[in-house]
């Protein structure tokens, strides 16, 4: 009898997730899609396994492959090129080669650089960078990949933070709300940020105040995709308001990192109930949409976890 209770006991607090094991899982900055991306990738694995509680936190581009390979965060999202920098030890990540980074699945969603210039102000990109005075920009804070983005640029025109202050050009760092609140307010002109389409930052900003999202230059595009493996990628004429044109711009693939040291069930669980839920992705955020789960490891510009791997082969995806 007392056997009998034990066991139901253990039973009901299984599947009561007390006995849980809780992730930290490092997502984007608030107001971002990537945190609304995995919120929504948390609920579908809690709601399939009640003994793994996410615990979802903000995150970076740049930062969040060193908080996955440190094991800060055990799971995040991260980007293609930067992940691969970051496991070879390359660029911003340099002589730190992360051996413990690994992903569970790649083109989640489509990340891409919006340049967004407001009506009126008189500096086109290239000017601002070279000779641009006494106007403010808005940029994400450093640790993400929209900063990391901007710090390249600036490296390209030879620039930086300290020569843009000397000719009167004010840098304000926030997150995207913050951006978009001081875009709508008149306290920035310009704003660049990296976000899946659409970016409710940018719906918000063009709703509020008039302006544009431009194309980045050819040249510096050919830069970027000869340097750091950026690709590039479109905005499509009629996404914001009064955008007449394609954008043509940078593109990065979302991925799904994983730390080595979980364990191959647990990936292999949590890949299980991502892609049980293919369908419902485009319902957390429309960039999720193009996500298929048959080719997420076809481009994996780091080594997938066994976990991944095991689930992959299970569903007959790889041989």
């Amino acid at each position: 009898m007392k056997k009998r209770l034990l066991i139901g006991l253990m039973a009901i607090i299984f599947q009561t997730g007390a006995w849980a094991q809780t992730f930290e899982w490092t997502s984007g900055q608030l107001g971002g899609g990537w945190y609304t991306m995995t919120s929504g990738l948390a609920k579908f694995i809690e709601e399939s396994n009640p003994d793994i509680q996410i615990k979802v936190v903000p995150g970076g581009g740049t930062a969040n492959p060193t908080k996955v390979d440190k094991n800060k965060s055990q799971f995040g999202l991260g980007l293609d090129c930067l992940a691969f920098l970051a496991k070879e030890g390359k660029d911003i990540y340099k002589g730190k080669p992360h051996h413990n980074l690994m992903m569970i699945g790649g083109s989640l969603s489509d990340t891409l650089f919006h340049f967004v210039k407001a009506d009126g102000a008189k500096y086109s990109f290239e000017e601002l960078f070279k000779e641009g005075k006494n106007v403010r920009v808005g940029v994400t804070k450093a640790g993400s990949s929209d900063e990391k983005i901007f710090s390249w640029t600036m490296d390209y025109y030879g620039t930086s933070y300290k020569d843009m202050k000397k000719r009167g050009i004010r840098i304000n760092h926030g997150n995207y709300s913050e951006l978009s609140s001081q875009y709508k307010d008149k306290l920035i002109d310009y704003v660049f940020v990296n976000l899946g389409l659409p970016g409710a930052a940018v719906i918000d900003m063009l709703i509020s105040r008039k302006g544009d999202v431009h194309p980045l230059p050819d040249t510096l595009m050919s830069h970027f995709s000869n340097n750091y493996g950026y690709k590039s990628g479109i905005i499509k004429a009629g996404l914001y308001k009064n955008q007449e044109n394609d954008v043509k711009t940078g593109n990065m693939g979302t991925v799904i990192l994983v730390n080595k040291s979980v364990s191959e069930d647990v990936v292999y669980r949590i890949t299980k109930a991502i892609c049980e839920n293919e369908s419902k992705l485009a319902d957390i955020h429309g960039s999720m949409a193009s996500y298929k789960c048959a080719t997420a490891i076809k481009n994996a510009t780091i080594p997938v976890h066994p976990g991944a791997l095991k689930y992959y082969r299970e569903i007959g995806y790889v041989k």
